[in-house]
C-alpha cells in the first residue's frame, strides 16, 4: 500500500510494517505429533483472540528448528489464509519452546520505533480490515502473505502518545470485550434452553405413544449429481436446483437458488424433482456438523450432498417431521470415516413418536412458539452485540486518527 489512508495529526507519520519490525517470517512446515518436544501453534489454535496453550499440540523438532521458530513475548502472529486470514494475536507468556506453523506469519516489532501493543491494536482497526478485504476480493481463498503484510502502512504516533493510547484502549476495550463475552454466553444459554425445551416435548410424547424408526414414516430422497448443463450456472425457468451451500441462505427454508430450470430441461436431461415439504439435511462433508435442517417450499432438485426426507402423510405431517428433526444432532449419527456422511441406516436409528395427527398439530404449534421465543431473545442479544462491536470499531478508528 503506497497511499495514506487519512490525514494524521502533527508529529505522526505513516510507516510500512517492514520499517517497524526486525523480522517478518513464515512458520515451520511440519505435522503435529504426540509427545513432541515443542508446542506447535496453528491457525486453529487461535480462537476469539486467545490461545489455549493446553490444547495446542506438540511437534518433534531439532534444536536449531526450535531456535529459528521459537515464539517470544511481543511477537505478532498473523493467520495467512482461510476464513481467519489477516487476524492477529500478540504473544504473551508462551510456553518454553513453543513454535508456530507454516500458515502463520510472525512479525517482530522494533520496540525502539513502536510499542508492540500499539501495533497490535492497529491490526484490529476498520482501516486495516478494509485493506485486507480489498486484497481478498475475487480470491478463491482469502489470504495475506509476508510481502503484503510488510507493505501495510501504520499511523505511528510519538512514543509517549503511543503509550497513552494503549492505556486508554486497554481500559475501554477490556470493558467492551467483557460485555461481548457475557452476551455470547447468553446466546449459548438461550440455545441450550431451546434444545432442552424441544427435547422435553418429544420425551413426553415418547412416554405415551408408539415410537418407530424414522425411516418407516418417511421417504428418503438422496440428491442428484449436478447436471453438466448446470456446471457454469444456469437460469432458464422457475424450478430451483439447490446446492448444499445454499443451506446457509436461511435458517429454516431453502431459498435463493443460484440455478433455475424449466420442465422441458428437466425432461430432456432427466433431472430428478423432489417434493415440496421435504426436510433437507446435509448428507456428506463438514456441512453435516453444522446440523442444519431446511424445508423445501416447492418442488425442486438438489445436489448429491443433500438428503431429503418426505413425510408419509398418512402417519406424520411434514411440519411434525421438521419439528422432530430440530431435536436431532446429526453429529451423533455420522459415520466415523474420513469424510462425515449420513446414510439411510442413520435415518433408521432415529426414533420418532407416532402422535395422532391432531396432537402433531399441537406439537408443531408448541415447537414453533418456543423457537420464535428463542429467536426473539437471540435477535435482541445480537442487536446489543452489533452495537458493542460498532463501538469497539469506532474507538479503534478514533485512536489511530489521534482523536481518542
Amino acid at each position: 500500500m503506497d497511499q495514506v489512508l487519512y490525514q494524521l495529526p502533527d508529529s505522526w507519520e505513516w510507516h510500512p510494517v517492514k520499517k517497524l519490525s526486525h523480522n517478518i517470517q513464515y512458520g515451520h512446515t511440519a505435522k503435529a505429533a504426540s509427545n513432541g518436544n515443542a508446542k506447535f501453534l496453528r491457525i486453529t489454535d487461535i480462537q476469539g483472540g486467545k490461545i489455549d496453550w493446553q490444547g495446542v499440540p506438540t511437534v518433534s523438532l531439532q534444536e536449531k528448528e526450535i531456535s529459528k521458530y521459537a515464539l517470544n513475548n511481543d511477537d505478532l502472529i498473523f493467520a495467512r489464509s482461510g476464513a481467519t486470514a489477516g487476524k492477529s494475536i500478540l504473544i504473551k507468556n508462551a510456553p518454553k519452546d513453543a513454535v508456530f506453523a507454516s500458515y502463520l506469519i510472525r512479525v517482530v516489532p522494533n520496540q525502539e520505533k513502536i510499542f508492540p501493543e500499539y501495533l497490535s491494536y492497529f491490526f484490529l482497526t476498520p482501516a486495516y480490515w478494509e485493506v485486507v478485504s480489498q486484497n481478498a476480493a475475487g480470491a478463491a481463498q482469502p489470504n495475506i502473505n509476508g510481502t503484503k503484510l510488510s507493505e501495510f502502512i501504520v499511523p505511528v504516533a510519538p512514543q509517549e502518545v503511543q503509550k497513552r493510547i494503549v492505556g486508554k484502549l486497554d481500559a475501554l476495550l477490556t470493558r467492551i470485550d467483557t460485555a461481548i463475552e457475557y452476551l455470547q454466553e447468553s446466546v449459548e444459554l438461550t440455545d441450550a434452553f431451546s434444545k432442552s425445551g424441544l427435547s422435553e416435548i418429544f420425551v413426553e410424547l415418547k412416554k405415551n405413544h408408539e415410537v418407530v424408526p424414522l425411516s418407516s414414516v418417511v421417504k428418503i430422497n438422496s440428491g442428484t449429481s449436478l447436471p453438466k448443463l448446470f456446471k457454469n450456472g444456469f437460469n432458464d425457468g422457475d424450478i430451483p436446483f439447490f446446492k448444499v451451500a445454499q443451506m446457509n441462505n436461511h435458517h429454516e427454508n431453502m431459498v435463493a437458488p443460484e440455478i433455475k430450470f424449466n420442465e422441458k430441461i428437466a425432461k430432456e436431461h432427466k433431472i430428478k424433482l423432489f417434493p415440496k415439504g421435504s426436510t433437507l439435511i446435509p448428507k456428506r462433508g463438514g456441512a453435516i456438523l453444522t446440523n442444519k435442517k431446511r424445508m423445501l417450499l416447492e418442488d425442486a432438485s438438489y445436489d448429491s450432498n443433500i438428503m431429503g426426507l418426505k413425510a408419509d402423510e398418512s402417519k406424520i405431517t411434514d411440519d411434525y417431521l421438521f419439528a422432530f428433526m430440530r431435536i436431532i444432532d446429526l453429529a451423533n449419527f455420522v459415520d466415523a470415516s474420513t469424510i462425515p456422511q449420513v446414510n439411510n441406516k442413520h435415518i433408521d436409528q432415529m426414533q420418532i413418536p407416532l402422535a395422532s395427527l391432531d396432537e402433531q398439530t399441537d406439537v408443531v404449534r408448541r415447537v414453533n412458539m418456543l423457537v420464535q421465543k428463542v429467536e426473539a431473545m437471540n435477535s435482541e442479544i445480537q442487536s446489543q452485540l452489533n452495537e458493542l462491536l460498532a463501538l469497539k470499531s469506532s474507538i479503534l478508528d478514533s485512536a489511530f486518527k489521534g482523536e481518542l
